[in-house]
């Protein structure tokens, strides 16, 4: 009896642990705009190949009558996505979990090495899937109020440099939004 109480009191303690109570509360919706933005906790990223389906397009050329063959072929490493959604930021991922699709030329993304992450994706053309807005994240960090905070980079002599001022979730994205995303926010 004294095991499974043992036993039930440590999984109490880890499920409380990994639970954060975020005391910011950010939270913007445009549904014009195919973007979303939330908080997330890596369940799995695992590597799949772009080109194990082969993208043929045949067509006739309109003055010789020939046929022609575009083969397209994907330079980058896939990877399908799982994240447990902890907050939304901007626009409302449904459901507590989302799945989607990166790709990265540089082999696997920087952002599944980090605990919690901001991530930027939207939907498919077709709206059934998502798709990660390519290197597009901001790493993520817990303080003692429980409260997600990152760090700004910027662009000087051709390196990324981290500025020293901690920064909240609402920053981050307010500087993705008037910086990478500024298009889609006309």
């Amino acid at each position: 009896m004294k095991k499974y109480f043992v036993t039930i009191l440590v999984c109490i303690l880890i499920s409380c642990s990994s639970a954060k109570k975020m005391t910011d509360n950010f939270y913007s919706e445009d549904k014009n705009v195919n973007l979303f933005a939330f908080v997330g906790k890596k369940i799995s990223v695992t590597q799949f190949d772009p080109n194990a389906e082969e993208k043929e397009v045949i067509s006739t050329d309109s003055l010789t009558g020939e046929k022609i063959v575009r083969k397209s072929y994907i330079m980058d490493s896939g990877f399908r996505c799982k994240y447990l959604v902890l907050k939304n930021v901007y626009n409302r991922v449904e459901n507590d979990t989302v799945e989607f699709v990166a790709y990265d030329h540089y082999g696997r993304p920087d952002f599944e090495k980090s605990e919690y992450v901001l991530l930027y994706i939207s939907k498919s053309s077709k709206g059934n899937s998502f798709f990660h807005q390519k290197y597009q994240y901001d790493n993520l960090k817990v303080d003692a109020d429980n409260n997600f905070y990152g760090y700004i980079f910027k662009l000087k002599n051709n390196s990324w440099i981290k500025q020293d001022k901690k920064v909240s979730v609402r920053e981050l994205f307010d500087e993705k939004k008037r910086n990478v995303f500024k298009e889609l926010f006309k």
